[in-house]
């Protein structure tokens, strides 16, 4: 599947966003303006990266006794909700680091091509699953409170 006419036309224009050194030699350096966000960038991956160990700490740990996977199953739900949120954290703060290095931070990109990069999946199944178990977690309660109420 190749790029519309139109599309690459915008693309290699100086004027777009979506630019880089190959494409217009003369522009200045994409890293230079961008190297402040560096340490916030690694301090995400860092960050990502304790916790996700963390999370998977806690999945083993309720996941080894039979008696932990029966009573606390929305714990370890919510845990494997934040481990694919943290993993997302590390991923994100590796490539973005990774785009400032290689001029293409400032890039426009389409939905599609944001799609085709791996940490925007966990960033979806991150940020959905840890609330849905809550909901559930609330409705849980509320059966309880009025059912014996």
């Amino acid at each position: 599947m190749g790029q519309s006419p139109s599309s690459a036309t915008c693309r290699a224009s100086p004027t777009n966003a979506y630019w880089n050194n190959f494409s217009n030699p003369n522009l200045p350096e994409q890293s230079i303006g961008n190297a402040t966000l560096l340490p916030a960038f690694l301090a995400y991956a860092i960050v990502g990266a304790v916790a996700s160990v963390f999370n998977v700490i806690c999945i083993l740990v309720f996941l080894t006794k039979k008696e932990h996977r029966q009573k606390y199953l929305f714990y370890t739900l919510l845990a494997i909700g934040n481990l694919f949120n943290t993993v997302f954290m590390f991923l994100a703060g590796i490539s973005r680091r990774q785009m400032i290095f290689t001029n293409q931070f400032n890039q426009v990109r389409s939905s599609f091509e944001c799609l085709q990069q791996v940490a925007p999946h966990f960033q979806v199944i991150g940020g959905q699953l840890p609330a849905l178990v809550i909901l559930i977690v609330n409705v849980e309660r509320f059966i309880a409170v009025y059912r014996y109420a």
